[in-house]
């Protein structure tokens, strides 16, 4: 573990991320900071810089996640998030995250990422005597990563969605249901106010709480409250109807039955 890039669009705490890591590994060779998205995607392009070991970096950087740089040109190394914002958590681990820290930084956890992060480094690798050794701790270390992944997975709490000419930030709490449509994927409120949202029924089935919302088919995703009535329907399947929905055939299909029902009764 020789290079560390930071990115982060606060100075101060870039700052102090430099000192706890100089407190950590005074041997440590840190870059930056980058700034911007714009910033991190012209640099990870470069043919001229380094080879990173580890990349420390925010997730919001001046109003743009870092993850639009990381979808342009992804790491060739491990990345640790740090932000003051924990909604996140499950993207992180999407894109090379090995550990995610909330702000403001606490040492010890820093120095627990520096050891984590070495384990998945090829640079610190032992001699082929000791390869069993390593293997176990690869194993544990993953093992432990996949955990903390499940631990801090967070699903949405809102949505910044376009109405007119504004910008709404849509609360989930707020959503009854969500269709799939012609002109593409809706929300509707309580008040039976619609959303177009920016995002594929799959992106919200992964996104959403899944002990508040079911995806009922593919064109249809329920909040548990807005749940109105369900009635039998031939070959085991279910026929829903919504709270503010005009859709009265509503199917979910035999495979998804019991597990509907299941979800229902908690």
């Amino acid at each position: 573990m020789k290079r560390i890039l930071i990115i982060e669009d606060e100075r101060l705490s870039a700052d102090r991320l430099k000192r706890l890591l100089s407190d950590v590994d005074d041997t440590l060779e840190v870059d930056g900071p980058l700034t911007s998205v714009e910033e991190v995607i012209d640099w990870l392009q470069r043919q001229d810089v380094p080879t990173y070991d580890l990349i420390f970096s925010d997730i919001r950087l001046k109003g743009h996640l870092v993850f639009e740089a990381f979808h342009e040109v992804m790491p060739q190394c491990q990345v640790v998030f740090t932000t003051a914002y924990d909604e996140y958590a499950l993207t992180a681990f999407r894109h090379n995250a090995i550990d995610y820290l909330l702000k403001p930084v606490d040492f010890g956890e820093l120095g627990n990422a520096i050891e984590k992060a070495r384990l998945f480094t090829p640079h610190d690798a032992q001699p082929s005597s000791s390869v069993q050794g390593d293997d176990t701790s690869s194993l544990q270390a993953t093992s432990s990563i996949n955990r903390m992944a499940r631990e801090m997975k967070c699903f949405r709490e809102r949505i910044l969605v376009s109405k007119g000419d504004e910008l709404i930030p849509l609360r989930i709490a707020d959503i009854s249901f969500i269709r799939k449509e012609d002109n593409g994927v809706v929300a509707y409120d309580r008040e039976g106010e619609s959303f177009r949202l920016p995002l594929t029924m799959n992106d919200l089935e992964e996104q959403l709480n899944p002990e508040i919302f079911f995806r009922l088919n593919r064109q249809y995703i329920a909040h548990v409250d807005c749940i109105r009535k369900i009635s039998f329907f031939f070959s085991s399947k279910l026929i829903v109807r919504l709270v503010g929905c005009d859709d009265e055939h509503i199917v979910v299909s035999k495979e998804k039955s019991a597990q509907f029902k299941q979800w229902l009764d908690r």
